[in-house]
């Protein structure tokens, strides 16, 4: 069950109202086959393995005091300002998206907002409220895609892949995704990343698979993939499938801010009410624009993000294969003592 709900915060945060709607699908993919969106879905599941890894290591070199000097202070709160940024740019965007969702009259976009805040202050409580919220919706959102697949024409070709996009969209995805799961690592085995790693990028292949599909019957919308339930009168289905996206995702970027902000507030009221604000915000934003806008600047920061996270797994992962050798060469050269 433990890594049952670390799947399901990793994939919940990922899974948001672009990718849902087909928008953020379109925009990355739109130009090339089935096949792109699928190795993209199945290699970002498997680098959340790499994330619980990282957040190992980090622990471990806090326990030492490794990362108390001046250059990783000024190094952390860096990467830490430029992650958050991130983070507000993608609750916003879900925010946007709901209110989207319910409709374009002022009643119906204060509907709308209500519920995103509502997911907002629940998940500003911490990763507890955050896994009950993914771990509960994930397997739901999972049925009506494959809903949606089914009622799809299906008339998509496999190739061509456009790498850049591919690396781009991956990393995007995995600066949230990692980000909300990376405090798990701590405690998770080798066994443990693996068994979610696989399990993530079992559900994240197959859904960017359906996504794909039903979005490119309709890949002109705003929201494709609840064009297509509409046209098949599903529009019940497609207003769900979109809502449980925008709330998982909502939830784990509200999560990963919070965490964030609790390093300059006192206490997790403080930390809701600053949240609730910054949601306030972004009442009234037009959706489709925040994910041509957001996105792509997102993806940008991610891959540099992403890159410099693998640099430092392998660096770390070398330096210990040396340490190892260095010890056991030790224990070799040492004479054996005499029995007096």
């Amino acid at each position: 069950m433990q890594r049952l709900r670390v799947a399901g915060v990793f994939v919940g945060a990922i899974v948001g109202a672009g990718f849902a709607t087909g928008r953020e699908i379109i925009l990355f993919f739109g130009n090339g086959g089935f096949v792109a969106p699928v190795l993209t879905g199945v290699a970002t599941g498997f680098c959340s393995s790499l994330f619980l890894y990282v957040g190992k290591i980090l622990s471990r070199l806090e326990k030492r005091g490794a990362l108390s000097g001046k250059g990783f202070g000024a190094a952390k709160v860096a990467l830490l300002v430029i992650v958050e940024l991130c983070m507000l740019l993608t609750m916003t965007t879900m925010i946007g998206g709901m209110q989207r969702l319910f409709g374009s009259d002022i009643k119906d976009r204060l509907a709308g907002f209500a519920v995103a805040a509502l997911c907002v202050g629940l998940s500003s409580l911490g990763a507890a409220a955050t896994a009950r919220i993914n771990l509960a919706l994930v397997p739901v959102l999972f049925v009506l895609l494959c809903v949606l697949f089914f009622k799809s024409t299906k008339t998509v070709a496999p190739f061509p892949i456009d790498a850049g996009k591919c690396v781009g969209y991956m990393s995007m995805n995995l600066l949230l995704g990692g980000c909300v799961v990376i405090g798990d690592g701590e405690k998770a085995t080798a066994k443990d990343a693996l068994k979610i790693g696989a399990s993530c990028a079992a559900f994240l292949g197959t859904a960017m698979l359906f996504v794909y599909c039903a979005a490119s019957d309709y890949p002109l919308s705003d929201m494709p993939v609840y064009s297509l339930c509409a046209a098949e009168g599903l529009g019940a289905v497609g207003s769900l499938t979109v809502g449980v996206a925008i709330l998982t995702t909502l939830a784990g970027a509200a999560k990963s801010l919070g965490d964030g902000l609790c390093r300059i507030l006192p206490s997790r009221r403080g930390v809701t009410v600053c949240l609730l604000i910054l949601a306030l915000a972004s009442y009234g934003w037009n959706f489709a624009e925040a994910v041509d806008v957001f996105y792509p600047f997102i993806a940008a920061v991610a891959t540099a993000v992403f890159a410099l996270s693998v640099v430092f797994a392998v660096v770390f992962a070398l330096k210990n294969v040396s340490d190892r050798k260095k010890r056991d060469g030790e224990t070799v050269q040492k004479p054996p003592s005499r029995a007096a």
